[in-house]
């Protein structure tokens, strides 16, 4: 069923790059995202919510090595209301823990992609992050694309890339959990 929501104004808010000792900020965020739009992660609530303190803090520790990026939006009361990550790899990623990497041409990918329902919108907050996302590809990994999977059914966020310039490559991945639906891929430019 299609949200239906007034368009909000732009609110004031900072863009923060998590680190180690956010590790609490990374766990919230990561479980409204999947509590909120299950289909959108290849995480389950429950494997999530099992992850301990020292999971966080690997997680969050990823954000200061070279090949990956991760940005949040945050109020001024420092709430957490978006995030967007990055990773480099070597061709496609394959999404599934201890499955090798498929291998190819390095590129850019685009993860981890949430924004809390009441910050959408004409908000501004998507498209900072997605900002953010694209001069860390272009200045620091000197990549001219960011591919990402969506799900087939995310309308609203396929709407968007469009909006911010991709498009669908013709290539998608199964869902690891729902073998019937499919993540769509698309490639959009690093510069927009």
């Amino acid at each position: 069923m299609a949200e239906t929501r007034t368009p909000a104004a732009p609110r004031a808010m900072e863009l923060y790059c998590p680190t180690a000792d956010d590790w609490a900020g990374l766990r919230d965020i990561r479980l409204r995202s999947i509590a909120n739009f299950p289909l959108g992660f290849f995480e389950s609530f429950a494997a999530v919510l099992a992850l301990t303190e020292t999971d966080w803090r690997q997680r969050g520790a990823r954000n200061t090595e070279p090949t990956s990026f991760q940005v949040v939006a945050r109020t001024p009361g420092e709430q957490w209301v978006g995030t967007m990550a990055a990773f480099v790899s070597s061709g496609p990623p394959s999404y599934r823990p201890g499955e090798p990497p498929i291998g190819g041409p390095v590129r850019a990918n685009l993860v981890g992609v949430w924004v809390d329902p009441s910050y959408r919108g004409r908000t501004g907050v998507a498209t900072r992050l997605l900002g953010a996302v694209r001069t860390w590809v272009a200045d620091e990994q000197h990549l001219d694309r960011i591919y990402l999977h969506v799900h087939e059914s995310n309308h609203r966020a396929i709407r968007f890339y469009e909006k911010n310039g991709a498009r669908p490559t013709g290539d998608y991945i199964t869902d690891p959990h729902r073998t019937s639906e499919r993540h769509l891929e698309m490639v959009l430019a690093a510069q927009g």
